[in-house]
């Protein structure tokens, strides 16, 4: 079950010119949220991973610019809140 649902304005995955998919829906007990996205990276001041470069890569992403990898199609990880961090 989901408390809330989220999804990023319309974009484009500058280096690839495909649209940029993130979406993300918060668990309703509050520990953490499942994200859906066809890119990773470090976005403003935040990191909020797919489970790292590790999974990234192992679900198909290619390096596209220096610490952003893009992916065919979204993949969907569940993250902990207290497993984010702020950089």
């Amino acid at each position: 079950m989901w408390k809330s649902y989220h999804e990023s304005q319309p974009g484009v995955i500058r280096s690839t010119g495909k649209p940029a998919i993130l979406r993300f829906w918060e668990a309703a007990d509050g520990s953490g949220m499942w994200l859906q996205s066809n890119c990773w990276g470090k976005l403003g001041t935040s990191n909020w991973t797919l489970g790292g470069v590790d999974y990234v890569k192992e679900q198909g992403g290619v390096e596209v610019e220096p610490g952003f990898w893009a992916l065919d199609e979204p993949v969907t990880a569940f993250i902990k809140f207290s497993d984010m961090r702020r950089n």
